[in-house]
C-alpha cells in the first residue's frame, strides 16, 4: 500500500513542474498597458479641466456676492417720497340776517353762501431714524373764490437730541411753524373738529382759525403720580404779536408758552384729560387756559357707542389801552355716538369782547355727523346766537359741511370710535 502511494506521488510531481503547463504572456499585453496609461492620463486631464472650471465658477460667484454687498439694499419707490394727504372742507350756510367776515360789519358779507373753505396738502416723511419732517400747505377762502395760500405748519420733529442716544423723559422737539398746545382744540385742524368751526372762545382769544406761530416747542413726560396716570408738559418759545390779545406787539416780542396735561385712565374704556396752559409775551399781556375732556369708549371692538364731553376756558390779563383788562371766554361741548357712523353733538359758547368785556356773545349749536370712513364725513348743524352786539343778536344759522380726504391714510380724529 505504501509503495503504491509513493509511486503515485512521484508520477504527479513532474506534471506540476512541466513548463508547458504554466501561463504564457499574450502578444497584446504591452498594448493593453499603454491603453490603460493613456486612459489614466485622459482622466487626469479631464479632472484638471473640471477643477479649473469649478474654480472659475467659484471666483465668479464670489465677485457677484461682493458686488451685491457693495450695493444698497433694494428700496420701494416711495422710500424717498413723503406721504401726501389732501384734505378738503366745504361749507354751505343759510342765515336769517347778514353775517360778516370776522363778525365785522365793515367787512364783506358771508351769509347764505356755498364756500370751499379750505384745501390742505399734508406732506410727512422720516428724515432719518431720529427726525421727521412735516409740511402742511393751506389754501383757504373766507369768501367764495377768494383764496390765499399759506404754510399752516412746517416743522422738523426731533425725537432725540444731538449727541444723545436716547430722548430724556421722552423729549420731542418741534422746530419751525406749528399750532402750539395752547388749550385742547388749537392743535386740531379745521377738518378734524367735532363741529363745523372752532368754538367762539377759541376764535375770540386765539384767532378765527386758531393760533399758529413760528418757534421751538418741547414735549416731555413728568413723573406720574400713579400707574393709571400720565403727566405731560409742553414748553415753547414763539414769535410774539400774532394773538388777538397781543395788541400791536411786533413779532420780535418773544412769546412764552407752558402747558401741563394730566391724563388718567379711570376704567377700561373711560379716561379723563385735564390741561392748564399759560402764555405771555410781557408783563402787560398774558393768557391762561383750562381744559378738560372725558371720554367713554367701549373696551370691546365692534361696539358702536361712545360719549365725550369737554370744556375749555380762557382768561386774559391785559394792561393795554386798546383792550379790556380781563376778558374771558369758554365753551362746553358734548357728543354721543348713536350707531356705527352717526354722531350727535352740541356746543355752548360764551365770549366777552376783547375791547369791552361787558359785551357778551352766547352761541348754542346742535350738530349731526355722518362719518362714512376716515376719507368722507358729512355734517349738518343749527346755531342760535344771542349777543350784546346788534349784528349778532338773534342770529339763526343752518349749516352743511363736507370733509373729504384722499392720498395717504390719515389719522382719524380723536372723537371717532371705529
Amino acid at each position: 500500500m505504501f509503495q503504491t502511494l509513493l509511486a503515485a506521488s512521484f508520477a504527479a510531481f513532474p506534471c506540476a513542474q512541466d513548463p508547458s503547463a504554466a501561463p504564457r504572456p499574450t502578444a497584446d499585453g504591452p498594448a493593453r498597458l499603454e491603453q490603460l496609461e493613456k486612459r489614466l492620463a485622459d482622466l487626469e486631464r479631464q479632472h484638471s479641466t473640471e477643477v479649473e472650471e469649478l474654480r472659475a465658477e467659484l471666483e465668479r460667484l464670489e465677485q457677484e456676492a461682493a458686488r451685491a454687498r457693495s450695493k444698497p439694499p433694494p428700496q420701494s419707490a416711495s422710500v424717498f417720497n413723503p406721504g401726501i394727504t389732501v384734505f378738503g372742507n366745504f361749507l354751505a350756510r343759510t342765515d336769517d340776517r347778514p353775517v360778516f367776515v370776522d363778525d365785522d360789519p365793515s367787512a364783506e358779507r358771508v351769509d347764505d353762501r356755498f364756500l370751499l373753505r379750505e384745501f390742505e396738502l399734508d406732506f410727512r416723511a422720516a428724515i432719518d431714524p431720529w427726525a421727521d419732517g412735516v409740511l402742511i400747505a393751506a389754501f383757504g377762502a373766507e369768501t367764495p373764490g377768494d383764496f390765499s395760500a399759506e404754510v399752516e405748519e412746517g416743522y422738523v420733529l426731533l425725537k432725540k437730541l444731538p449727541l444723545l442716544d436716547t430722548a430724556p423723559a421722552g423729549l420731542k422737539l418741534k422746530v419751525g411753524r406749528f399750532r402750539p398746545a395752547l388749550g385742547r382744540l388749537n392743535t386740531i385742524h379745521l377738518h378734524d373738529l367735532p363741529q363745523p368751526s372752532y368754538p367762539r372762545a377759541v376764535q375770540t382769544m386765539l384767532g378765527a382759525e386758531g393760533f399758529v406761530a413760528d418757534g421751538v416747542a418741547g414735549q416731555f413726560f413728568l413723573p406720574s403720580p400713579g400707574a393709571d396716570d400720565v403727566l405731560e408738559a409742553h414748553l415753547a418759545l414763539l414769535d410774539g404779536g400774532n394773538l388777538p390779545i397781543a395788541g400791536g406787539q411786533s413779532a420780535s416780542q418773544l412769546g412764552k408758552l407752558a402747558r401741563v396735561q394730566w391724563f388718567r385712565d379711570l376704567a377700561p374704556g373711560k379716561d379723563l384729560a385735564v390741561g392748564v396752559s399759560a402764555w405771555t409775551s410781557d408783563t402787560d399781556h398774558a393768557l391762561y387756559g383750562l381744559d378738560a375732556t372725558y371720554r367713554w369708549k367701549p373696551a370691546v371692538a365692534g361696539e358702536w357707542r361712545s360719549f365725550l364731553v369737554g370744556l375749555e376756558a380762557f382768561q386774559a390779563e391785559l394792561d393795554d389801552p386798546a383792550l379790556a383788562s380781563s376778558p374771558a371766554a369758554f365753551d362746553v361741548w358734548s357728543q354721543v355716538q348713536l350707531e356705527r357712523n352717526l354722531y350727535l353733538g352740541g356746543r355752548f359758547d360764551r365770549a366777552e369782547d376783547l375791547a369791552d368785556e361787558r359785551l357778551v356773545t352766547h352761541t348754542l349749536g346742535l350738530y349731526l355727523t355722518y362719518y362714512t370712513t376716515e376719507f368722507l364725513r358729512f355734517r349738518v348743524g343749527y346755531e342760535h346766537t344771542e349777543s350784546d352786539l346788534d349784528h349778532l343778536d338773534g342770529l339763526d344759522t343752518g349749516l352743511f359741511e363736507l370733509n373729504f380726504v384722499y392720498g395717504s391714510h390719515p389719522t382719524e380724529p380723536y372723537w371717532v370710535n371705529r
